[in-house]
């Protein structure tokens, strides 16, 4: 090729194309590594951090173990013959593996000096704590692959410049970035959730063309058993895809996807009912749970020395079943994949696209996305970060984005400038994403209720000190287990049961962070004029904390005020005294 070819290649063949390819792709990327350096503050729940726990335990060769000692589940074991080790870590029995796989799997994949660097060195404000920045690559990857499946699902379901807009949408939305800087999993969520709508769109087209499509349903019953073994409410979609087959006349297809999908979620179902008895561990409880209502507080059952179920309440499923569809289509429909496209895959029900595979996917999808809505709302505690809208943002862009381009070429006025308005569209997607990021922050990580250097100096010390055979509490437990990498008791939820424990193994010192010592806090007990009733048996422990003697009974009498709001309760006979 000659200086001549290659300038009209550059400048008028496809090497202009891949060039403004390469541009935006780069584009993209640099804005990537921006909102996730600048909207980055760490894990920011139980919930994920627990996750985090197992997928370590997994990649370390544990097994399905997790590093924090609930009562509830020391309660169940004992109730099935089991009786507590301090060298046996409980199972893991509230969550679906699928999300901690992937960190396992993305763990055991680095160096050996990389991991150890990522969960050992102690991190140094601004800087946050290794093994969190693994989360957050894990996080912004599986956006981006969301992203491709978004443009691939895009261009066959219209046209390649759909697929690409939808894509760059999505990497714009900041409801989805707000997840994806979270850590929760949502992105692996949506990966999954867009696999299993391609599959259907294979299965039907393939009907369309007169074939059994059998390998497309196969994939539909993976995807859906991937789904369940991610977010145990999401399995509900495995009834939609095998109605959706029978609808379409391929009985064959709903057997293939409701067998498939039970051979991969059937390993992990056996284990849990070798293990609790139950095929979703303690998981299934979650049913009567409410995080909001005091007489059902999921936290309240896990920290309490029983191994009684909660009562099923017909009136409280139904109201939190009801409440969940509330605030999905007042709030979170709208903020899932950004209100101006899901105004316009709202509005483009009056139109009938010109492909029926395409119809008759939106009109799965929407029925679809009530199903998870609803099962959700039924079937989750109120704990989960993984909100339904959110994880089908995508499909809400690409239909959306559809309807946007049909419109565009109906419109005499647009349709000569389409490059113009797509960049209207896409700038007002990206507005709430760049006042976020003109926001000024030094210092990007926010740790409270967790203190990673504070949590490893003590998980270190009581290590030394005791041994396996004394243990340490916290009122965030799995916080301290990801950061110190040492097992936790999670702190019971009343004083008879903490006695108890201290029983089975000796407790050394009890770490209380602004999770419980917010600041109303002491205001609220001072106002208490001694009646602790609004602490449960707890109440003279914190009422002696804020009179600086603590009850002379109670095994640990020494106390420490480590920062505002973040206190060390400590058995004077195992002073910590290298934890500053």
């Amino acid at each position: 090729m000659n200086a001549q070819s290659l300038i009209h290649w550059l400048e008028q063949g496809r090497g202009a194309q891949m060039l403004k390819t390469l541009a935006l792709l780069l584009g993209l990327l640099v804005l990537s590594v921006t909102v996730a350096f600048k909207q980055f503050h760490g894990p920011r729940t139980e919930e994920t951090l627990r996750q985090a726990d197992l997928g370590r335990s997994v990649a370390a060769g544990q097994g399905f173990v997790s590093s924090v000692n609930y009562p509830q589940v020391q309660a169940t074991l004992e109730r099935r013959g089991r009786l507590f080790s301090q060298q046996s870590p409980q199972p893991e029995v509230y969550h679906a593996p699928g999300y901690a796989m992937v960190i396992a799997a993305t763990l055991a994949a680095l160096p050996d000096g990389v991991y150890r660097a990522a969960f050992e060195t102690a991190p140094t404000p601004p800087d946050g704590f290794g093994a969190d920045y693994v989360l957050l690559g894990l996080n912004v990857a599986l956006l981006w692959i969301a992203a491709l499946q978004t443009w691939r699902l895009g261009s066959r379901l219209f046209e390649p410049r759909v697929g690409l807009l939808a894509a760059v949408v999505l990497l714009l939305s900041t409801p989805v970035w707000a997840h994806v800087v979270a850590v929760d999993g949502t992105a692996w969520a949506m990966v999954l959730l867009l696999g299993f709508f391609q599959f259907l769109l294979r299965a039907d087209e393939a009907v369309a063309a007169g074939d059994s499509g059998r390998l497309a349903w196969i994939g539909v019953g993976v995807m859906a058993g991937c789904l369940f073994l991610t977010d145990y409410p999401l399995g509900i979609l495995v009834v939609v895809a095998g109605v959706h087959a029978v609808v379409r006349g391929r009985w064959s297809g709903a057997i293939w996807v409701l067998g498939v999908s039970l051979v991969v979620v059937s390993p992990w179902l056996a284990r849990n009912v070798a293990v609790m008895g139950s095929p979703l561990g303690l998981a299934g409880q979650d049913l009567a749970l409410r995080a909001d209502d005091p007489t059902a507080n999921p936290v309240e059952w896990r920290n309490t020395l029983t191994a009684k179920a909660p009562e099923l309440s017909l009136n409280k499923m139904g109201n939190k079943t009801l409440t969940a569809l509330k605030l999905a289509l007042q709030e979170h429909l709208w903020s899932g994949g950004g209100m101006i496209l899901t105004a316009f895959f709202v509005t483009g029900w009056i139109y009938r696209f010109r492909r029926e595979s395409t119809n008759r996917l939106r009109t799965l999808f929407a029925a679809a996305l009530g199903v998870m809505i609803l099962s959700q709302g039924l079937m989750n505690s109120g704990e989960g970060e993984r909100l339904p809208v959110t994880v089908a943002a995508p499909l809400i862009i690409v239909f959306g984005v559809g309807f946007f381009v049909v419109l565009l070429a109906s419109s005499s006025t647009l349709r000569e400038w389409p490059r113009l308005a797509a960049m209207g569209l896409l700038g007002l997607q990206a507005l709430p994403l760049i006042h976020d990021l003109a926001e000024p922050r030094r210092i990007h990580f926010s740790y409270p209720p967790y203190f990673p250097s504070f949590f490893m100096a003590l998980g270190e010390d009581v290590g030394q000190r005791a041994g396996p055979v004394g243990g340490w509490m916290a009122d965030v437990p799995a916080g301290a287990a990801w950061y110190s990498g040492r097992r936790v008791w999670s702190q019971p939820a009343s004083l008879r049961d903490f006695y108890a424990v201290h029983v089975e193994q000796p407790i050394l010192a009890l770490v209380l962070t602004p999770e419980t010592l917010d600041r109303p806090f002491f205001a609220e007990l001072a106002g208490d004029n001694g009646r602790t009733s609004s602490f449960g048996e707890w109440g003279k422990v914190y009422t002696g904390l804020l009179a600086g003697r603590l009850p002379p009974e109670f095994p640990l009498t020494e106390s420490r005020r480590m920062s505002e709001n973040l206190y060390l309760l400590m058995d004077p006979r195992w002073t910590v005294g290298r934890v500053k």
